[in-house]
């Protein structure tokens, strides 16, 4: 498909002055403002294309970063020339660790923008996809967890970060060994956890897995290992059996902690938005039941007021008298009669019953909800220690790797 760019370029050649240039203080970044981002998608709604027609008008180079982001356009000018070549006999060692990238120059991409922009699950979604692609669906064994657990985690990581960022694979596959070397623990906390639901839900594979863990020593060939133990800072060693009856527990409860308080949130929603302005259905009822009884107060005293009237004309004899009382009589039935007028209006928009029964219905609903989650609360509570226990001894068995004795 052919698109005609020229538009969008003339946009953003005629407003120069909505471009920062040495954005943050920075050389190599520039940003296109809200303001100017607006008039392009105005005229095209491409992520791609829009920026194919920033790269035209900067005159960016292919390995420059182009990012659309929510208030504008971040511009990284990645200096290839300064990133190290890394030899084939190095692509396995240390001097491989961010691609040939400085770390100075990772660290400046991170603090500009990814630590800013990041939206929180970033981390717990790689460790999802991590623990759903080669637990649950390929279900590799100890071994292979070992030798591929870190390439694994980076190659999820910078095809994230290059479907969600920018097709530079150069500049990613770097920027992904450093944010996961200072996401490290964040990434295997979250592994951890999801190891530990499966386990709750008595995933037989996965019980086969942490079973590695509390074999101590293995022999592999001629060859003698010490294989990682599940051990706590305290010194307590987990297995299986124990950690299942714990977490069947903690991870029960931990749901059921969460399903509740959805549950509140709804109710509580629910019960905003019956209100009538600042007023509940049943404080809206109540102030105008006092008003109808003001109101049926008034009428009750406006017919006495008539029936003395008339028994007043019954006995009037002057014709002048007539008159008065039976005027009195009039305005007094017309003024009844507006009475009972704003008593109708009044009756006409009070909450019916059926909304003031599923109010109150509501509001009990929410305190029963309240009062099972803080029984909830308590109990998660009182596993918590021996959770995160587990959870630190699970984090850092699967951080390291068997030992040759």
């Amino acid at each position: 498909m052919n698109v005609n760019l020229t538009p969008v370029i003339n946009t953003i050649c005629d407003n120069e002055h909505l471009i920062e240039y040495d954005y943050n203080a920075k050389e190599d970044q520039i940003f296109l403002t809200k303001a100017l981002k607006t008039k392009i998608f105005a005229l095209l709604d491409d992520n791609e294309l829009i920026k194919t027609a920033v790269r035209q008008v900067l005159e960016l180079k292919a390995s420059d970063i182009v990012i659309i982001k929510t208030d504008g356009i971040f511009i990284k000018i990645f200096d290839e020339t300064s990133r190290r070549q890394v030899a084939k006999e190095e692509k396995n060692t240390i001097a491989n660790r961010y691609n040939g990238i400085s770390e100075d120059e990772l660290k400046s991409f991170y603090n500009d923008f990814f630590s800013k922009e990041e939206n929180g699950d970033f981390f717990y979604t790689v460790a999802k996809e991590f623990v759903r692609t080669y637990f649950l669906e390929q279900q590799i064994d100890n071994e292979t967890y070992e030798k591929n657990v870190f390439s694994y985690i980076q190659a999820i990581i910078t095809n994230k970060l290059l479907a969600t960022l920018d097709d530079n694979s150069d500049f990613f596959n770097g920027f992904s060994g450093y944010i996961f070397r200072i996401k490290f623990k964040e990434v295997f906390g979250y592994i951890a956890k999801l190891i530990l639901q499966e386990i709750a839900r008595s995933n037989p594979y996965m019980n086969q897995f942490l079973k590695y863990y509390s074999l101590n020593i293995i022999v592999i060939g001629e060859e003698k290992y010490k294989v990682p133990v599940l051990e706590a800072e305290s010194g307590l060693k987990w297995n299986v059996i124990s950690i299942l009856s714990i977490v069947k527990i903690y991870v029960k409860i931990e749901t059921s902690i969460k399903t509740l308080k959805q549950d509140m949130a709804e109710i509580d929603d629910e019960l905003f938005e019956m209100q009538i302005g600042d007023l509940s259905p049943i404080e809206y009822h109540s102030l105008l039941f006092k008003e109808k009884a003001a109101l049926e107060h008034k009428i009750a005293k406006g017919m006495v007021k008539t029936s003395k009237y008339m028994d007043s004309l019954q006995l009037a004899k002057e014709d002048n008298d007539k008159a008065i009382l039976t005027d009195k009589i009039r305005n007094m039935k017309k003024e009844i009669q507006e009475i009972r007028d704003q008593k109708a209006q009044l009756i006409s928009i009070m909450p019916k019953k059926n909304i003031l029964t599923k109010y109150s219905e509501l509001e009990k609903e929410l305190i029963t909800t309240i009062r099972l989650l803080k029984a909830e609360e308590v109990i998660l509570d009182k596993n918590k220690v021996a959770y995160q226990s587990i959870k630190s001894a699970l984090v850092k068995a699967l951080t390291s790797k068997k030992q040759k004795l």
